[in-house]
């Protein structure tokens, strides 16, 4: 028996098919190349005419709702806007920038961006990582003078600590004490943040979601701008600015890592102080990103990529490499 049509949970959207859909719904001059780049928390295609190149963006099915979409295009306009140096959102024909198409597993929303190049920052540069500071101190004031809000959520301790222990969790059914230790971890984490930062401005506000280098590039000119605001919304900055410091060798928690990070870190603060004053609570916290951040990605990727490339890899040798670097780093951080 066949069946002419079966649900998907998650389609790779044809290049070609893609290239002339662009070119039929943005006045650019063709002919355009579309090439998948790559698939994550959205699907990114590098879109290439004769005059410049592009980012096309397709956002999950049901990652993203309508307004949470235009609300992430009216905040990277109203940036650039400042003059802050961000990733441009690109009006089509019918000067809207968000469009719509059908896929195979539900409706999928599309932006089409300018594509940003140039030299990736690189942390152990401590100039890079000073522009890095002052860029993020500019964007996190310059948020905090809009005075508009935005259809984003809040990335407080449910999206970064409760969510992703809720994916975790069905995964650890045959090992409770691991389970009982994470879920306290969690709680300890959730009490010392809260403990130390007030969920109030300017302490908590706008954030990019995903401060690092990965994220950034300097131009020809030195000038240095951010892109991928997919992960955008209301939180604490301290957390916002603590990505950048773990995102170095995330994984490494040797005394040498440890003093390499500490090194681009204090340049950074020094960049980011020159814009927005960080108090000595926000500091402390920015220190506990890395076992939030920890959690954070393990539940992302949980949820997103399984979808994607299924759940061979979240297997006994996952949890015992990541539960052991939870309990290092808990051992470590209660000797600092």
């Amino acid at each position: 028996m066949t069946t002419p049509y079966f649900p998907v949970q998650h389609s790779i959207l044809r290049e070609s098919a893609l290239a002339e859909w662009v070119i039929s719904c943005y006045p650019l001059t063709g002919p355009v190349r579309c090439r998948f780049l790559r698939g994550s928390m959205s699907d990114a295609y590098i879109v290439d005419t004769p005059d410049k190149a592009y980012i096309l963006k397709v956002y999950l099915h049901n990652r993203h709702s309508r307004s949470n979409i235009e609300a992430e295009v009216s905040f990277l306009n109203d940036l650039h806007d400042h003059d802050l140096p961000v990733a441009v959102p690109v009006a089509n024909n019918d000067a809207a920038y968000l469009n719509e198409i059908g896929a195979p597993e539900g409706t999928r929303y599309i932006v089409l961006f300018d594509a940003i190049t140039g030299e990736e920052p690189k942390e152990a540069n401590l100039e890079h990582s000073h522009s890095f500071g002052l860029l993020a101190g500019r964007m996190h004031n310059c948020a905090d003078r809009l005075a508009k809000q935005y259809d984003r959520r809040h990335l407080d301790e449910k999206y970064l600590i409760e969510e992703p222990l809720k994916y975790i969790r069905p995964y650890l059914q045959h090992r409770k004490r691991d389970w009982e230790y994470l879920r306290a971890l969690g709680s300890e984490l959730t009490a010392e943040l809260n403990g130390l930062v007030p969920k109030e401005s300017p302490e908590y506000g706008l954030c990019h979601g995903d401060l690092h280098t990965g994220n950034a590039r300097f131009d020809k000119d030195g000038r240095l701008t951010l892109f991928d605001f997919d992960s955008f919304g209301y939180g604490w900055r301290a957390i916002d600015i603590g990505v950048y410091h773990v995102s170095y060798d995330w994984l490494g928690l040797s005394e040498e890592t440890r003093r390499e990070k500490d090194r681009f870190w204090g340049a950074f603060v020094d960049g980011y102080s020159a814009e927005r004053t960080l108090s000595r609570n926000e500091l402390a916290a920015a220190q506990l990103c890395l076992p939030i951040r920890h959690l954070e990605l393990m539940g992302l990727t949980i949820r997103y990529w399984s979808p994607q490339i299924g759940i061979g890899w979240i297997d006994d040798d996952y949890f015992d490499r990541h539960l052991s670097w939870f309990r290092e780093w808990a051992n470590l951080y209660s000797k600092t």
